[in-house]
């Protein structure tokens, strides 16, 4: 039968037959255009370049992974290493080949730590969540820098994906030795304090990226090349100042001192005073660079840059200093010193431990530690002027030294200053400074009247060469040469007949000034009479200066004025030191002041 034309298959076999011969039609046609688009396609790549496709080879079969290069050695001035890189190794997982990652985080972390454990089972929540997070991805970090035995376990542990890549670890051979100088690195191999931090521009490698090789099922081959390579990329290594012999001297020696009085902690720092470099700076407590995460970050800054102190007495040798360039005192002038006990404005000062003095040369107003003859030392320099001098001795502002985290200590305007300030900061209350200020201060005075910006970098070397030194800067002129030369005697007398008996070193001179600061009760808001700052700075030989040291020590228990309790300390680190640098000693030991000669301008 037919209908519009067209016949009708007569049974359902004829239908099937029919059906499938329209299918297999429609499957040819499909089969010609793929072979069609296929060809094309094969035409086209092998007649025409396409960066695209050796760009898609290159990632199946490579893939890049960032490690960590040697950073540039740390040395002291004698080329004794104080920061290292060392080699360690890292694993890292292929998620895509390794399987589930819950099976695979709970063997690795049975591998990597004690079975049954806390850290095990902390261990195994931190790989699940990492693992997981990144199943679809081709590397995920294991275990950075890991133990030698952490290795060698999973290396035999069988695990599929796991891959070992050497990388650089920062170490500290000295632990302890200029730890809070010296400072710490990331698990990236970044500076984050200290020198480290300072110069890791200089010292740290740029490239750090490697291609890794990958076999057909994506895991990665082994690189035995690529720290060989990153050692290629070394950069220069940091000199610095400091004289590992004379750091460790300095650290013992106020390690001693801090134990014996029982004290909060300590400082004690030796520099140049003709160049600002520093020769070592100690502090306690002690702190240990490689271990640095098991501190409180408060416990990594450095009390030399960073404490702002009341410095006590020692700071009367700046007062001294501006009203002797200023003419307004000479050293063997008169001052009545009241019998201890002076009236400004409502205010009654008084000396140290009830002290009764009446009339005093300047120079030993100096010598006795007197507050009331230096407070009417003040007075003929005004606040104005005071003030002048305290900002061009540096105080207020920061010395410029290569730390970070350094403090301005505190000086006020004038404008803020009460009634009773210049009285109080003329014998040091009242004005906050940092252990490093006031040793720049006094070298001012040793060098003959610079202030010289202190440096802990003496530069930069290749293969244990200095080829890029830091030159010496000086910053300004403080006070003249005569005048740097009168109170250089004056501060001899305060060694040898004074107040810091206790810092004389054998066979040599010391010019110096002692301090017992009080401190401030937080209960009350006003001085304590039970917590001190005791300190002495200095330095020797007097009259041809090597080496400044200023050493504080916050809160010994018992005896607490400063040519006590940090004298000693002085003592000590010059004496070992000058044995080290081998300093001559003086010819004399008896040291008369002739004041004429010095005013009359022979002493420079």
């Amino acid at each position: 039968m037919r209908k519009n034309g067209k016949s009708r298959p007569r049974n359902a076999a004829e239908k099937r037959v029919r059906w499938t011969r329209v299918r297999a039609g429609g499957v040819f046609v499909l089969l010609a255009l793929w072979l069609a688009v296929a060809g094309v396609r094969l035409v086209q790549l092998t007649l025409f370049s396409d960066t695209r496709v050796a760009a898609f080879s290159s990632r199946q079969g490579t893939g890049e992974i960032e490690v960590d290069l040697p950073r540039g050695m740390i040395y002291d001035n004698q080329f004794h290493e104080l920061a290292v890189s060392i080699e360690m190794e890292s694993v890292y997982l292929n998620p895509r080949v390794a399987g589930d990652p819950v099976a695979v985080a709970a063997r690795l972390a049975s591998v990597m730590a004690t079975k049954g454990s806390r850290e095990e089972r902390a261990l195994f929540r931190d790989l699940k969540r990492r693992i997981g997070k990144y199943r679809d991805k081709s590397f995920v970090w294991i275990s950075r820098k890991a133990e030698p035995k952490v290795v060698a376990a999973l290396r035999k542990s069988g695990i599929d994906g796991l891959g070992f890549v050497a990388e650089s670890k920062r170490y500290y051979p000295k632990r302890d030795i200029a730890a809070r100088l010296i400072g710490f690195c990331g698990i990236d191999n970044q500076g984050l304090y200290g020198l480290e931090y300072n110069y890791d521009a200089a010292i740290r490698p740029v490239a750090s990226r490697f291609t890794v090789l990958r076999d057909a099922l994506g895991r990665s081959l082994p690189m035995p090349e690529a720290f060989e390579i990153a050692e290629e990329a070394q950069p220069a290594d940091l000199v610095l100042t400091l004289d590992e012999r004379i750091q460790y001297i300095t650290e013992t020696a106020l390690a001693r001192q801090v134990a014996a009085t029982g004290a909060k902690r300590g400082v004690a720092i030796v520099m140049d005073p003709y160049t600002g470099r520093i020769v070592a700076i100690g502090e306690q407590p002690k702190f240990n660079g490689n271990n640095f995460g098991a501190y409180s970050n408060q416990w990594w800054r450095s009390m030399a840059v960073s404490g702002v102190v009341e410095p006590g007495s020692t700071f009367k040798l700046i007062t001294v200093a501006a009203a002797l360039e200023e003419g307004l005192v000479a050293p063997d002038e008169t001052i009545d010193c009241e019998m201890g006990r002076y009236q400004v404005g409502r205010h009654t000062f008084k000396e140290a431990k009830q002290k009764r003095y009446g009339l005093m040369t300047v120079q030993e107003v100096l010598e006795k530690s007197s507050n009331i003859g230096a407070i009417k030392i003040a007075e003929r320099l005004g606040p104005d002027k005071l003030a002048e001098y305290l900002a061009r001795f540096g105080f207020g502002e920061k010395t410029g030294v290569d730390l970070p985290g350094e403090a301005t200590g505190l000086l006020r305007p004038v404008k803020k200053w009460s009634a009773t300030s210049l009285p109080s900061i003329s014998f040091g209350q009242e004005v906050g400074v940092t252990p490093l200020q006031l040793t720049s201060a006094v070298a001012a005075v040793a060098n003959g009247g610079w202030l010289m910006r202190p440096r802990l970098a003496l530069g930069f070397a290749r293969g244990k060469t200095l080829v890029d030194e830091i030159k010496p800067q000086a910053i300004r002129r403080v006070i003249s040469a005569r005048t740097a030369a009168q109170l250089t005697g004056m501060m001899r007398t305060v060694v040898a007949d004074g107040t810091g008996g206790a810092a004389k070193v054998e066979g040599f001179a010391v010019a110096g000034k002692t301090g017992t600061a009080q401190k401030i009760d937080p209960a009350t808001g006003g001085y304590s009479e039970e917590k001190f700052l005791s300190s002495f700075a200095g330095f020797f030989p007097a009259d041809r200066p090597r080496l400044v040291i200023v050493v504080m020590i916050d809160e010994p228990k018992g005896v607490s004025w400063g040519g006590a309790v940090a004298g000693p300390v002085f003592s000590e680190i010059a004496d070992r030191a000058a044995r080290i640098l081998r300093i001559p000693t003086d010819r004399t030991e008896v040291y008369e002041i002739d004041w004429n000669r010095i005013a009359g301008g022979d002493a420079v």
